[in-house]
């Protein structure tokens, strides 16, 4: 069971319901990672810097299960959105103590220790809605944090017909947070990405 360590309104959704498709339509959060799964690599990340944690999922859901923890499935309206679609799901969904909401995708196994922390302390610094991490290779946009109050305009800019996760940062106010090593926020899109993780860890 996963020990969730970081302060209590500080909560966080892990991202499974992508279609793996640079992945052969395979569930890249069930992937084997060094004989677990991609998923609990993450998870393993963010417990220590969250209070609370739910899984977003569209398939595998016995599977999620496992985890222990808030399972959701994407609302019908917003099926096969991409991101925002459990962000629109997550709006009525979360705890009322949670005040702000880190994401994470569900093949990024090397997240910052301080994700959670830097990216909160640089809402806490200005007047931003949104803490988006910036490294050398662009934003992380999967990886950002966001006070939950913002939720509520998701589900109207996705009947409007958007679905770019860009897009939709492009309406709210986000401060840019740089990390240095992008190498921690590499995820395994493809085969080849999981190959040199699975060496990294190995050392070969």
């Amino acid at each position: 069971m996963l020990q969730l360590n970081g302060p209590q309104e500080l909560g966080g959704l892990l991202l499974a319901g992508g279609e793996g498709r640079r992945m052969g339509g395979q569930d890249k959060g069930l992937l084997p990672l060094c004989g677990q799964p991609l998923a609990a690599h993450v998870l393993a990340r963010l417990a220590p810097q969250l209070g609370w944690l739910a899984i977003s999922a569209n398939r595998s859901l016995a599977d999620y299960r496992r985890f222990g923890l808030p399972l959701w499935t994407d609302a019908v309206a917003w099926q096969g959105m991409g991101p925002l679609a459990a962000l629109a799901t997550a709006t009525d969904q979360l705890p009322p103590h949670i005040a702000l909401l880190q994401l994470a995708p569900c093949d990024t196994p090397d997240l910052p220790a301080d994700l959670s922390a830097t990216l909160a302390a640089a809402l806490a610094a200005g007047d931003a809605d949104i803490a988006l991490p910036v490294t050398p290779q662009g934003p992380q946009p999967a990886c950002l944090l966001l006070k939950v109050g913002v939720l509520a305009s998701v589900a109207p800019y996705l009947a409007g017909g958007q679905r770019s996760i860009r897009g939709w940062l492009a309406t709210q106010r986000v401060v840019e947070v740089p990390f240095a090593d992008a190498a921690a926020f590499a995820n395994a899109n493809d085969p080849a990405t999981l190959a040199a993780l699975a060496a990294g860890r190995s050392g070969a």
